[in-house]
């Protein structure tokens, strides 16, 4: 780590020599229709008052212009074949500073004649009319955030970020969920390459794992077009990290943050290791020494348990210290070098860390046989870093773009209560480290071929992700009436009470290549046609192991749980080894993607738009076990798509869209494992009959572009779902699965509204300085269950989708100086009730309650080079709750614990506890 942060300083020191301060007016040239970057438009810079030209020179690949020059004022000439020509005015050279960016949108000639007028604009008002136009004319049903909007939140990773954005919210604090869809019709990618799940047991991309520094912008896309992945309904989120920069810089942040229910709160921990503040574990990994499965499984002897179980980790010792405020560290630097014959080479590289230590206190669970109260100490780190860089030459550009971080989650869970069932109170300890990684690199090229403004570009990129638990320690003790005391849970072994090391890799290679070409249809029609590949492999491994007490021992049971498994019982043979791992707790898996796509941009008219294709992929997924293959498919579909957009006037557009997609079953829920749950107390289950879901979407938007930057819309979109997944709950008695499902069909439909508007309406200068952002939905989905399920009794033939929030609202007010120095930002969101679970028989649907969120931010620029953030997070604490439905209602009745026992069709407590209100404090110098 120490030779990391000396490489990067010593880079950071070695290059700001070269840093290149001199004055420049920099800009982009967009098409007008298309909102296209234009390669090879011819720009020309006249300081004022001379008729001959300073400097000359094309755009490159995005259309984008870079000249060095000497302070004073300019204008500037751009000049393409088809285009009208453009003379933009009033662009001062400062010293010491670069011009503002002149962003440039071109128009299309509708003269013959070849001494056409040049069209004269000034700066400012070029600049709002590129802005109004890039918002007007997005292809498709879209949303999104810009490094400005995350910049102005209190947000430090991406799924912060995601809470954000319009019809968005986030579950478990790190899975996203659009248009109240759950993760499994949602597609992650970054910077164009798509991502593989970072969860074991579900379609999902725990987005915590990327940083918010590293962010340019994120862009999801609501409704389909050919050139985007298929497997989505609710949309593809694509988080692009920054490239190559505008101008040199170097960054440095460091931050705290305090608790109100953690921070300095007494702090439990089992084992650490002298790595773990770095996020890499030394010392819990099984022995590669350790027996085999089937030499562990040949019923070892007394003396080879005790040599088996000496070969591990057994310090099962519990601290107690006082929780340290949170670490935040990240450095940044960007350089831009500006060859000859307009060739230009750019990278930005960053490394940020992060330490936490935060406690969910008293978390109550209330259901079945259990009344117990749970406390969870989360140890976390993560470190990680990115480089970019960026090569522009005549009509091309290549990137390579790469990623990697690494989140280290120590837990510690202490339980204790009442298990109805056996009439014993318990104690029950889990130790459990998930260490997840995520590394990825993808090289890309974009070319202009031809003299026309046809492109090609190509992607390839490699993505790993590791998701280990390398010594999971679950052990549970029980009270004894008869010896009055609390005895280990020894005499048999469960996945409830044994050691278990698990191990996942996934690696995933993408590959595309586009073509597009503007052909001389109706008024301008641009085709774009691309094949892709993909292909992915999981190799994914869990081993059950653990002790029995030898009978007659039974003295050891009444130990506290640190001098159970101490090297003297190990060595007196007090312990039988038992190795549980069978053949389905193992798999290997391998899918490939490939296809094509065709689609034509038709614009009829200057009003009216239309972007349709089909795009055709072929699907392969097999999984085995050690000893049988449990899956070999193969799914062929064609996928159909239409986007219309017609324009009402200059600032309103009407669009409307269709697009079939699917949701297929990821590995782990094909696959035979089943995966004890500690927390939820279960069983989780895969299924290899699983057929993929087929999805009808229906979008009709309205939008109003008041300004650059304001907007009014409102959608309405409707969705069909044939043979939805979705994990239901299934048992008697105390105990229960979760087992994977296809039910027959469902649909969603919904509203969206959004509004984004400076407050100067109200009244002076002082109110434009306000911005109100707000956007809910409203979303009715309805799930066909056939045959009726019963629950307690009571029958239902439907109910809503699971991970539906039938309303989300998302609202911010922001406000800043007039020179920018304070920037002052309260958020707000809150969406409504949604099924966690799915429930069957005796067990009601799981629902998370509602949960208001409310944020605050104030950032003060100290200086030119300095900023200093006050962010308050979940000012209000409200507490997560999740229940069971016990009596069907769809709402929370209160608890059923009473007098000690569980009262019939009551509603339940999963769980529920409040997770206080955070502080933090950065400070960041840029230079």
């Amino acid at each position: 780590m120490r030779t990391i942060i000396t490489t990067v300083a010593m880079a950071t020191i070695a290059t700001t020599a070269f840093a290149q301060n001199a004055p420049s007016i920099k800009g982009n040239i967009k098409d007008g229709a298309s909102s296209e970057g234009l390669p090879g438009v011819t720009v020309s810079v006249f300081e004022i008052g001379k008729t001959t030209s300073t400097l000359t020179a094309l755009t490159d690949i995005d259309g984008n212009f870079d000249f060095n020059l000497k302070p004073g004022n300019y204008k500037i000439v751009i000049e393409s074949m088809g285009y009208q020509s453009k003379e933009i005015t009033d662009i001062a050279v400062l010293e010491g500073k670069p011009a503002p960016a002149v962003n440039v949108v071109m128009s299309e000639s509708k003269s013959t004649e070849l001494n056409e007028v040049v069209v004269s604009s000034s700066l400012k008002k070029e600049t709002v009319n590129a802005l109004f136009t890039m918002q007007k004319n997005a292809a498709s049903v879209s949303d999104g955030i810009s490094a400005e909007a995350i910049k102005r939140s209190p947000d430090r990773n991406t799924a912060d970020v995601l809470k954000r954005v319009s019809g968005t919210t986030i579950q478990d604090n790190k899975f996203v969920i659009i248009r109240g869809l759950s993760d499994r019709y949602n597609t992650a990618l970054v910077d164009d390459a798509v991502l593989p799940s970072t969860e074991p047991n579900r379609k999902a991309f725990s987005f915590d794992i990327i940083p918010s520094a590293v962010i340019d912008n994120i862009v999801i896309t609501k409704a389909g077009t050919p050139d985007l992945p298929a497997d989505f309904a609710g949309g593809v989120i694509n988080v692009l990290t920054k490239e190559v920069p505008e101008e040199n810089f170097n960054n440095v942040s460091i931050g705290t943050a305090y608790n109100t229910v953690s921070t300095f709160k007494d702090f439990k921990t089992g084992y650490k290791s002298s790595t773990d503040f770095l996020g890499f574990d030394n010392g819990r990994q099984l022995p590669k020494t350790f027996p085999t499965v089937a030499q562990a499984q040949k019923n070892p002897s007394a003396s080879q348990s005790a040599s088996y179980l000496g070969m591990l980790n057994n310090d099962y010792n519990v601290t107690t210290r006082s929780a340290l405020p949170a670490i935040n560290l990240q450095a940044g630097m960007g350089r831009v070098y500006r060859l000859d014959k307009g060739r230009k080479f750019g990278f930005f590289a960053a490394l940020n860390y992060s330490h936490s230590e935060n406690i969910k206190p008293n978390i109550v669970r209330q259901y079945d046989d259990f009344n117990y109260t749970d406390n969870v100490y989360n140890y976390s780190t993560s470190i990680g870093g990115v480089v970019n860089m960026g090569y522009y030459y005549g009509k091309s550009k290549i990137g390579l773009k790469t990623l990697f971080n690494r989140n280290f989650d120590d837990n510690f869970l202490y339980r204790e209560g009442l298990n109805i069932g056996r009439s014993n109170d318990i104690r029950y300890y889990a130790f459990d480290l998930v260490q997840k990684s995520l590394f990825k690199t993808t090289l890309s090229g974009e070319h202009q071929v031809g003299s026309g403004q046809s492109k090609v570009n190509w992607l390839v990129s490699y993505n790993y992700i590791s998701n280990n638990q390398p010594d999971q320690k679950k052990l549970s003790y029980f009270y004894s009436d008869q010896q009055q005391a609390y005895l280990a849970d020894l005499g048999t072994l469960g996945k409830s009470n044994n050691r278990m090391f698990s191990k996942l890799g996934e690696s995933i290679i993408n590959a595309n290549l586009n073509y597009s070409k503007p052909l001389s249809w109706f008024d301008k029609t641009t085709l774009k046609t691309g094949l892709f590949a993909q292909y992915r492999y999981r190799d994914f491994n869990n081993r059950y192991i653990g002790a029995t007490v030898i009978p007659g021992n039974d003295a050891v049971l009444k130990n506290p749980i640190q001098d159970i498994f101490t090297p003297a019982n190990i060595q007196n043979q007090l312990f039988d080894f038992r190795d549980q791992t069978g053949v389905a707790d193992a798999y290997t898996a391998s899918s490939s993607t490939s296809g094509a796509y065709a689609m034509l941009d038709n614009k009829f008219t200057n009003k009216l738009r239309l972007v349709w294709g089909a795009r055709f992929e072929a699907y392969k997924v097999d999984l085995s076990t050690v000893d049988q293959k449990f899956v070999d498919e193969l799914w062929l579909d064609v996928l159909p798509s239409a986007n219309l957009t017609y324009a009402l006037n200059e600032k309103t557009n009407l669009r409307a869209s269709y697009f079939r997609s699917l949701a297929r079953p990821e590995f782990r829920e094909l696959a035979l494992v089943s995966y004890y749950d500690y927390e939820l107390s279960a069983n989780i289950n895969g299924n290899p009959n699983l057929k993929r879901t087929s999805i009808n979407n229906f979008d009709v938007k309205y939008e109003y572009f008041m300004a650059p930057g304001e907007i009014i819309s409102g959608s309405v979109f409707y969705k069909s779902f044939k043979n939805p997944i979705e994990n239901q709950l299934f048992g008697a008695n105390s105990a229960y699965d979760i087992t994977t499902q296809n039910f027959a069909d469902a649909r969603n439909i919904g509203i969206e509204m959004e509004i984004r508007k400076k407050l100067g309406f109200l009244g002076g200068d002082f109110m434009d300085n306000f911005t109100l952002y707000a956007n809910v939905a409203y979303i009715n989905s309805k799930m066909t269950l056939d045959p009726v399920r019963y629950i307690n009794g009571i029958s239902s033939s439907s109910r809503p989708l699971a991970g539906q929030s039938p309303y989300m609202i998302n609202t911010s007010l922001s406000y800043h100086t007039p020179d920018n120095k304070l920037n002052l930002t309260a958020m707000y969101n809150v969406i409504g009730q949604r099924i966690y679970l799915v429930g069957d028989q005796r067990f009601g649907d799981v629902y998370e309650s509602p949960r208001n969120l409310l944020d605050f931010q104030i950032a003060y620029n100290l200086s030119k080079k300095s900023e200093l953030k006050l962010n308050v997070k979940d000012i209000l604490s409200s507490p997560y709750q999740f229940y069971f439905d016990q009596d069907t209602d769809g709402k929370f009745t209160g608890t059923a614990f009473k007098d000690g026992t569980m009262q019939a069709k009551k509603d339940w407590i999963l769980q529920q506890y409040r997770p206080g209100t955070t502080f933090s404090l950065t400070y960041s110098y840029k230079f």
